[in-house]
């Protein structure tokens, strides 16, 4: 198995990311799926939506670091 790398991937200039505040719409919209998940007894699914909601969120803080350049 491979370790995980540390180097940031950064994207080539002129692609357009999407904005902070629909990264953490999309984080919120995952963390009510996986309560509406959990309240219906899927706890794998629930983790599927957690996973996505983490995504988001590092994504979010991702943006937010780069909108200063």
């Amino acid at each position: 198995m491979f370790p995980m790398s540390t180097r940031r991937v950064t994207k080539p200039k002129g692609v357009n990311l999407p904005s902070r505040q629909r990264l953490l719409d999309r984080y919120k919209q995952h963390l009510q799926f996986a309560e509406w998940k959990i309240s219906a007894g899927d706890c794998i699914g629930a983790e599927n939506d957690f996973q996505h909601a983490e995504h988001f969120l590092c994504s979010a803080a991702e943006q937010k670091d780069t909108d200063h350049i």
